[in-house]
């Protein structure tokens, strides 16, 4: 996690934003010396938005703030501490996409970009608090020991509310799914590691060694059987509003009391055999633990790592890497609730990087593949029709193997004119060669690029740049017709341009216009069989004042 640091001289800013949607957003950042020679350093950063949206009701509030303080101990030694809140606060919120895929006959449905299926009071409030520490101590020969701890809370409070089904054909009417979900997670972790140059057969190298442990205490109570006003649950979908009464949600049907438990040491060293040639050798050793609801432990778990790179020439450089793969699964469960194993695997990588115009351009070319032996998937024909109302999404693990390449162009082509461009091919595939995670489009472009004007127009930037995807889709369980069924989106294009002006050394406003040419498109399909719209053309206007 890289976090905004102190700064060694004053500066300040404030934004104030406003944007399509009644979208206002605003932040303040001041940073600079605590004291005459500048040994104790402090920075602040304070950001607000409420941002409505095209979707009928909804809202969202986020908050976030973040204070930090740096002090010089020493020439040698530097003390790092801070904290940090962040909230997120939806409300209006629909159980999972906004609208709802099938009628009550199976048939699919055309519904409206603005639909939204949520109650007025159904929201997924989150919030995250933690203090942080770290302790850095530099030494003569180049070797550097620093240590870090953390503290986190991350909480949750969930009662959601949403049309459950889409319409019967003859009434227009369907019916409210209901479920709350409140808890709250906290961890400690540390880390502590040494790294710096060593010698051997007359070459410098390089050394890190390190361990880490964490440990995280989920607390969490689900309410899946709410009972409802009057035993009411029945709702006009083409014409909810959003207004239905909250039912009374009970004692709770699941209680979630768990505890996760990991250590690790780790080491990695660069070696220089040549001046051109360089070998990198690592491996962590992990044991982990999980005690609740579903005990599981791993311990002596070894994952290694190693990498090659060779200097071609003075612009490119190529490289090829392999690692292991071990990660544990907390929240991924089967339809029996059973917490799927640790996700393992192997990843390897080769490829090719360029540098050029003395470091302001680069460029990769890379193929990669990954082979998973527990890759958590939905259980598409549970989730369409849980039979436990106390658990209401199931995974199931799967053998997988994922194959692509990507290509990347970022830097300064001139003077003034920034560029970034990128593709990206995936394909993933279980043992049996079926496709996974269809959703995921297997091809990718992006560009982007900015141009600051010279001369008399030398305060006004210009930019823009698109995304494509290709055609991409997901089989969904038709519940009434007992069948699986293919949803597709075909390929297309988002288009976003941007103006900025500068109209002092300390102030400057611009704006930007996402999905210029107003795309219809879906940003998922297939979740509890329903759908969530990408976002039509919207604007935001900025203005920023530099201290």
């Amino acid at each position: 996690l890289i976090r905004k640091k102190p700064t060694r001289e004053f500066q300040a800013s404030v934004e104030l934003g406003a944007g399509s949607w009644d979208n206002y957003r605003s932040q303040v950042d001041v940073s600079g010396p605590l004291t005459e020679t500048g040994n104790l350093r402090g920075r602040a950063v304070a950001a607000y938005q409420d941002k409505h949206s095209f979707m009928d009701r909804y809202e969202r509030q986020t908050q976030v703030y973040f204070a930090t303080l740096e002090a010089d101990l020493s020439e040698d030694t530097l003390l790092t501490i801070g904290a940090d809140y962040q909230n997120s606060d939806p409300t209006s919120a629909g159980w999972s996409g906004s609208r709802n895929l099938f009628d009550r006959k199976g048939e699919r449905l055309d519904v409206r970009r603005s639909y939204n299926n949520g109650a007025k009071w159904s929201k997924w409030e989150q919030y995250t608090q933690s203090v942080f520490a770290t302790l850095e101590r530099s030494f003569a020969n180049g070797w550097v020991v620093k240590g870090q701890y953390t503290h986190q809370l991350n909480g949750y409070d969930a009662p959601l509310g949403s049309v459950e089904l889409g319409p019967d054909p003859a009434t227009g009417l369907s019916a409210i799914y209901a479920n709350k979900f409140t808890g709250d997670t906290r961890s400690d972790s540390g880390d502590i590691y040494a790294s710096g140059p060593f010698s051997l057969l007359g070459r410098e190298h390089e050394l890190v060694v390190g361990a880490s442990a964490s440990n995280s205490h989920w607390n969490g109570k689900d309410y899946g059987k709410p009972t409802y006003v009057n035993g009411n649950k029945v709702v006009d979908f083409w014409h909810f509003d959003g207004n239905f009464p909250e039912p009374n949600w009970g004692k709770p049907t699941r209680i979630i009391d768990e505890t996760t438990r990991q250590t690790a040491g780790y080491t990695t060293a660069r070696f220089n055999l040549t001046d051109d040639l360089n070998l990198f050798l690592g491996m962590r050793v992990a044991n982990y633990w999980l005690t609740g609801s579903n005990d599981s432990t791993e311990t002596g778990k070894l994952v290694p790592y190693t990498a090659l790179t060779y200097d071609l020439n003075d612009n490119f450089t190529a490289y090829a890497s392999y690692t292991s793969i071990f990660m544990p699964q907390v929240y991924n469960r089967d339809r029996n609730q059973k917490l799927l194993e640790p996700d393992e695997g192997k990843n390897y990588e080769v490829g090719i990087k360029g540098e050029f115009l003395e470091g302001r351009l680069n460029t990769s070319l890379a193929y990669f593949e990954i082979h998973e032996t527990n890759r958590a998937e939905p259980d598409t024909e549970y989730n369409a029709a849980p039979t436990d109302p106390s658990f209401d999404y199931a995974t199931q693990g799967m053998k997988a193997t994922t194959k692509g390449f990507e290509a990347e162009m970022s830097g300064e082509l001139a003077p003034g004119w920034q560029a970034q461009a990128g593709y990206t091919h995936k394909l993933i595939r279980d043992e049996h060669g079926a496709q996974l995670s269809t959703w995921e489009p297997q091809d990718q472009v992006s560009f982007y690029t900015s141009y600051r004007f010279k001369g008399p127009l030398d305060r006004l930037t210009l930019g823009g740049g698109a995304r494509w995807q290709g055609g991409n889709w997901q089989e969904v369980y038709n519940r009434p017709k007992g069948r699986n069924e293919e949803f597709s989106q075909d390929a297309y294009w988002l288009v976003d341009v941007m103006a900025k002006y500068q109209i002092s050394d300390h102030l400057s406003t611009a704006l930007n216009v996402n999905n210029l040419f107003d795309k219809y498109y879906y940003t998922n399909i297939g979740f509890y069989n329903s759908a969530v719209y990408g976002e039509p053309r919207n604007f935001m206007v900025t203005t920023r004042w530099d201290f």
